[in-house]
């Protein structure tokens, strides 16, 4: 075999490798989750400690940031008080959910049935199995993997045909 076989075969096999090497890596890629901020409220309302929000968790749950919110007392939460709110247990009004998620009729101010309603229809949305408690895994979203970038294609030149 002349020196040049050799390097072309090496070099075949050196590239053959690193594709499968690759895919190996692309595989063995970390899965990629999000846990949004209603669901890192739920989460804090498992006051027993057993990974699991039951019902009647939840329900005092629900009880305790509608009291924390109505920082006036007056049983219902004015804009100002589930901005306050908002930002201090979920991180941020921006993040949802959003105030007129809860106001549904839009009268500026969000009663305890409001917000009880609204945390009740979340927490039928994350209990996927129906059974009437959240463990941990129905609060994890999988997110796709971004796609690698599709080729640039080249603009046609002026006076060309495409």
């Amino acid at each position: 075999m002349s020196f040049r076989s050799i390097v072309v075969v090496a070099c075949s096999a050196a590239a053959l490798a690193a594709c499968g090497g690759g895919r190996a890596a692309q595989d063995a890629a970390p899965i990629r989750a999000l846990l949004s901020a209603d669901a890192l409220m739920l989460v804090s309302f498992d006051t027993n400690g057993d990974l699991i929000v039951s019902r009647e968790e939840a329900e005092a749950g629900f009880a305790r940031e509608f009291a924390r919110a109505d920082v006036d007392g007056n049983g219902t939460l004015a804009p100002i008080e589930f901005s306050n709110w908002s930002n201090l247990v979920l991180g941020g009004s921006q993040i949802g959910p959003y105030r007129l998620d809860f106001d549904r009729n839009v009268d500026n101010v969000i009663t305890r049935e409001e917000f009880d309603t609204e945390m009740r229809a979340r927490f039928s949305q994350y209990d996927s199995d129906e059974n009437g408690s959240l463990s941990r895994s129905e609060f994890v979203r999988l997110v796709g993997q971004a796609r690698p970038p599709a080729p640039r294609r080249q603009a046609p030149q002026i006076g060309q045909q495409h």
